[in-house]
């Protein structure tokens, strides 16, 4: 028998996926252009690249509020977790992962229909690689420690958003967006970066035990999902330390 006759799979949670999917289509096409300008009076007169990202952004948040209430309620109240990162089982986290694969491909399917104007392909690439990883965990119920873990990456996406939506309105000089940034460059590093090494020595704490190997296809998913996303985050925290020294440092010249 091999080892992947061992996990069954779990379909309960797919629906959600698929409600999280159109819901968030929905509130691209009905919801997002009367939130946007609202919250911007100009937001008519930009081009239709930023409109279409700033609606996508509003997506990005929504979705990150949601992910991240629910990984601080496992974080905090499901222990069983941690002591058993392989099999423990977890509900919240599976309907996290749910609603993360639905948005996730709500947001592929409008970065595709819309490429010329906001395609990207790193996001295409961490999305792919999101999406594999988190359908193995709510399909399979494997490896939900780790998935939460990777989940508290979504603490930072508000701020991330933020510093554009404030860019976009033209507030680069002021404090409000100098103090978004430092909360987004410190958000990141605890939640992205700092989780990093620790998520590879709980790796590596289980690599090759029973446990483990019983897991079939989902540790190669581990791997190779954990890999992809740090790296894409190392590229990104780059990008945002050096965007953070140049704003720290037009700040240091207009108070010269």
């Amino acid at each position: 028998m091999s080892t992947e006759e061992h996990i069954p799979l779990d379909t309960s949670f797919y629906p959600v996926s698929v409600v999280s999917c159109i819901s968030f289509l929905l509130l691209f096409k009905y919801v997002c252009p009367y939130m946007a300008r609202y919250m911007y009076e100009d937001f008519d007169k930009l081009p239709i690249a930023k409109q279409l990202y700033w609606y996508t952004s509003t997506l990005s948040t929504i979705h990150s509020i949601i992910i991240s209430t629910m990984c601080l309620y496992s974080t905090l109240f499901e222990p069983h977790l941690i002591q058993d990162p392989i099999w423990a089982e977890s509900s919240i986290v599976k309907c996290s992962c749910a609603i993360l694969v639905g948005y996730f491909l709500s947001d592929s399917l409008l970065s595709v229909i819309f490429y010329k104007h906001i395609g990207d392909i790193s996001y295409l690439l961490h999305h792919f690689a999101s999406v594999f990883a988190y359908y193995f965990v709510m399909s399979h119920g494997v490896y939900a420690y780790f998935a939460n873990l990777r989940l508290m990456a979504e603490f930072s996406t508000p701020w991330v958003n933020n510093r554009w939506f404030l860019a976009v309105m033209d507030k680069k000089s002021s404090n409000f967006y100098i103090m978004n940034g430092l909360i987004l460059t410190a958000v990141f590093f605890l939640c992205r970066m700092l989780t990093m090494p620790y998520c590879w020595y709980m790796i590596f704490s289980v690599y090759g035990t029973e446990k483990y190997m019983l897991s079939g296809a989902s540790r190669h998913v581990l791997l190779f999902s954990c890999a992809i996303l740090d790296m894409l985050n190392i590229m990104w925290f780059h990008k945002l330390v050096k965007g953070a020294v140049k704003t720290l440092q037009r700040k240091d010249k207009k108070s010269d």
